[in-house]
């Protein structure tokens, strides 16, 4: 019995060798990133802090032409997200997203220029705002992505709970299924525009938020310019609707500025005020390593009068 296992170890770790053959390649990178934030009317306790990641890329080719792509990345000590990609080169791509996101409505939440971070980074919205913006998740998410000429389509598929992060593991329980797509395309030189429409699961299976958006960006000079609106409505839950603004300014190749204004308004027979928010930020590259610095405000955050913050952000990166 030893012997028939010892044959079967033997013949697993030639298997092993024999596939590892074909199995592509697979890179290793990472960030670091150093911060001093300061949140206005918060005891936020040391302003200094830091992030940093290390990120897995691989990709083999199939006998087919196809193409798998492998992605995963650790942020400290533990795997914050990681996807599956099946390329099928013409016939579009599809992946199995665990936390990476950027794929259906979620890819163009927002659009607006800025020289680092958004307008609405860094203040804090709570569970269910995430910053008032489309978004359907991506945990445990199926994505599939086409270009069709000078359009690029991408949709996603997502049954609430949350994904799996292991093999042969469940998500957690939850009803509702989520799904979005989002349609982009460049109209000349310099502007880009784009929609998306996304339906969001909740545990009342009979009343869905639906999403929308549409985008436009044009660049001349250094100059690029952009504005997004963007709406959530359900019949049972405050409606919300964010109408944006943003500019930003190539000095140089190293050197970038950027503006963005905002405004929330809440629907229906709400009598909340307009949340508005504005911010301003700079970006200074040297190769690998960049100095971004950005000032964020909100007045009447989710519509709570008198409720401001602002949060200012200086951080230094580096990319190895």
């Amino acid at each position: 019995m030893n012997n028939l296992k010892k044959i079967g170890l033997s013949a697993l770790a030639g298997s092993l060798v024999a596939t590892s053959a074909f199995a592509g390649e697979m890179a290793v990178g990472g960030s670091a990133k150093a911060t001093w934030t300061n949140k206005d009317n918060a005891n936020t306790g040391s302003n200094l802090g830091m992030n940093k990641g290390l990120t897995f890329t691989g990709s083999g080719d199939l006998d087919n032409g196809h193409t798998i792509k492998v992605y995963t990345a650790l942020n400290g000590t533990s795997r914050s997200s990681s996807s599956i990609t099946y390329d099928m080169g013409d016939m579009g791509s599809l992946t199995l997203d665990n936390g990476v996101g950027g794929h259906g409505i979620g890819s163009i939440d927002d659009k607006t220029p800025t020289a680092a971070e958004e307008i609405w980074d860094n203040i804090a919205y709570g569970a269910g705002h995430d910053g008032f913006r489309v978004g359907v998740g991506n945990n445990g998410a199926l994505a599939y992505a086409k270009t069709l000429g000078e359009l690029n389509v991408s949709v996603d598929y997502l049954k609430q709970g949350g994904g799996a992060a292991e093999d042969g593991a469940t998500g957690n329980g939850a009803t509702g299924t989520s799904m979005s797509m989002a349609l982009t395309t460049t109209l000349g030189d310099g502007l880009n525009v784009g929609v998306g429409l996304g339906q969001v699961g909740t545990v009342d299976s009979g009343h869905d938020h639906d999403q929308n958006t549409v985008f436009a960006t044009y660049a001349v000079g250094g100059f690029t310019l952009g504005a997004q609106r963007s709406v959530e409505e359900s019949d049972n839950s405050a409606n919300w609707e964010t109408q944006q603004f943003g500019v930003s300014f190539n000095v140089n190749d190293s050197l970038s500025l950027g503006y963005g204004i905002r405004d929330v308004s809440f629907g229906g027979d709400s009598v909340l005020p307009d949340e508005a928010g504005r911010g301003i930020s700079a970006s200074y590259t040297m190769g690998s390593m960049s100095v971004t610095a950005n000032m964020n405000k909100v007045e009447d955050q989710k519509g709570s009068a008198n409720s401001d913050k602002e949060t200012t952000e200086i951080a230094v990166s580096f990319a190895f």
